[in-house]
């Protein structure tokens, strides 16, 4: 018998002890913009005189949030646009239809496909090149009036699988093997490629781009959902603070998927508790030297908490979609 059944009728006394808000920490960073991310829009400034359609590639899980207005501003005033949301395969596909009808209301994108990169069989792989090509020859090309393939340019925040996708629209289309490094991790593409062949009928081409964050982020809400997701490198903000932020969003939108994965008795809004027991559990420890000379062993929070956030961010606590308490809000969450 799972630990849910236990559980569950003392939820309502649970949830009473459960925080209302989350306090987030003080001089934490959700704020990232190196080097490479000013170069890398300057680059892809520089190449749009060659773009037919523009993609815009962002996690399935956050369609709402952190998404970078500046790029899309820039970027689509004069193209063709389509909003690619990856990693379909990670939240509910239930969701679809809603995400799409709030992003039309909200944000007047009238072309949104889901993609899952790692099933060549996803039929939202095929609906990219099939729908650019259409927007395209509906669509004035001016400079590139003349040319017979299509150039297609993808951006979004770090770490949505901009690079993942044009190896997937490769595979789909062109049987070939991949072309990019791709990583689970934030800021591994640092420059604009040059154009890569996804498809030879019709032939289209893709740029691949770095990664842009917003150098300004709205909220320290929309940062912890970014970071929850990756495309903050795990550090900057700190994995206690990020699991600490999970922890309170799961129990307060009812996701307690985590209970019977981490084994635990019952739900926690306590994250310390929480690591203390994965620590003991999976014998997570750290020798510290004191100045007498000696070792003693602690328990490893930290290394608990990227457990646990290679935990959610695989599934193991349930298909979620982290922005399902902002598909009702008016707010603007960019």
């Amino acid at each position: 018998m799972k630990n849910s059944v236990r559980w569950q009728a003392i939820l309502p006394e649970l949830k009473k002890k459960f925080r209302n808000e989350f306090v987030f920490p003080e001089k934490k960073s959700t704020q990232w913009f190196p080097g490479h991310m000013n170069r890398g829009m300057k680059q892809m400034e520089a190449k749009l005189k060659l773009v037919d359609c523009v993609l815009e590639v962002h996690d399935a899980r956050i369609p709402i949030s952190g998404r970078n207005p500046n790029l899309t501003h820039s970027f689509v005033a004069a193209k063709p646009y389509i909003l690619v949301l990856n990693k379909c395969d990670l939240i509910p596909s239930e969701y679809q239809s809603t995400i799409m009808s709030a992003l039309k209301e909200r944000e007047n994108i009238q072309h949104i496909i889901f993609t899952n990169s790692k099933l060549d069989t996803c039929p939202g792989l095929k609906e990219v090149t099939k729908r650019a090509a259409q927007l395209i020859t509906e669509t004035e090309r001016y400079n590139r009036s003349d040319a017979v393939d299509y150039n297609l340019m993808v951006f979004g925040v770090p770490n949505v699988g901009k690079s993942s996708l044009i190896n997937a629209l490769r595979g789909v289309h062109m049987r070939k093997k991949r072309v990019l490094q791709v990583a689970p991790e934030a800021g591994l593409t640092k420059n604009v490629h040059e154009r890569i062949r996804v498809c030879n009928s019709p032939a289209v081409y893709l740029f691949d781009t770095p990664g842009i964050m917003n150098p300004r982020i709205a909220t320290m809400d929309v940062g912890m959902r970014l970071a929850s997701c990756a495309s903050f490198k795990d550090h900057l903000v700190g994995e206690e603070s990020v699991v600490d932020y999970l922890l309170f969003w799961l129990n307060k939108n009812e996701e307690f998927g985590y209970v019977d994965s981490l084994g635990l008795e019952a739900p926690t809004d306590n994250v310390t508790e929480l690591l203390f027991y994965m620590c003991v559990q999976r014998n997570l420890r750290r020798k510290i030297r004191h100045v007498d000379g000696t070792y003693k062993e602690y328990p490893d929070f930290k290394s608990a908490a990227q457990r646990f956030l290679s935990e959610f961010r695989s599934t193991n606590f349930g298909k979620i979609l982290l922005d399902k308490d902002l598909l009702d809000s008016p707010v603007n969450v960019s």
